[in-house]
């Protein structure tokens, strides 16, 4: 299978990995679809995939064929990044097992720092526990008050001002 990212500069965004039909199609409705649906080329050789990163593809095919997950040393230098990229992936291939398993890892990295982006993440992919998770951080003062400076709570405010509302009333105790 053709791995390209648009993410990175042409000269490094091929990656090949090679993997089986069968379990693909096994694991994932859309890869089912993609690759043996009535628009799918039977001697198609390679498949590319786009806009996800190479590193988390590579997770993401390791636990297709073996339902296991890495742990967070194993995930490279940032843990937290590479959960959110695996987790808009599972979405993006319907692998719920995959993704519930990111969102669970993924409560256990909020912080200051990642609370917005995580949360982002958390609407975007219908996240409802992750989400849940990341609004009681919110709730404590002290979080909500240095979260708020982050690029992350910027991007949450323009990306889901209803959200926004969410977050004031829990903030302030309101129902």
């Amino acid at each position: 299978m053709a791995f390209k990212s648009k993410q990175l500069p042409e000269e490094y965004y091929e990656s090949t990995f090679p993997a089986h039909r069968a379990v693909l199609a096994a694991r994932s409705q859309v890869f089912k679809a993609e690759l043996f649906g009535s628009m799918a080329d039977a001697t198609m050789s390679t498949v590319t995939v786009q806009d996800i990163e190479p590193a988390a593809f590579k997770v993401m095919l390791r636990f297709m064929y073996t339902d296991s997950f890495p742990a967070d040393k194993e995930l490279g230098n940032s843990p937290t990044d590479m959960l959110q990229h695996l987790l808009a992936a599972a979405d993006r291939y319907a692998l719920d097992r995959l993704k519930l398993i990111c969102s669970w890892k993924l409560i256990g990295h909020i912080s200051v720092d990642t609370v917005g982006s995580i949360l982002v993440l958390a609407e975007t992919y219908n996240c409802p526990e992750l989400k849940n998770k990341c609004l009681d951080f919110f709730g404590v003062e002290k979080n909500f008050k240095e979260a708020a400076f982050s690029d992350g709570f910027a991007i949450l405010l323009q990306k889901f001002p209803s959200l926004a509302a969410e977050l004031r009333r829990r903030v302030t105790g309101q129902s």
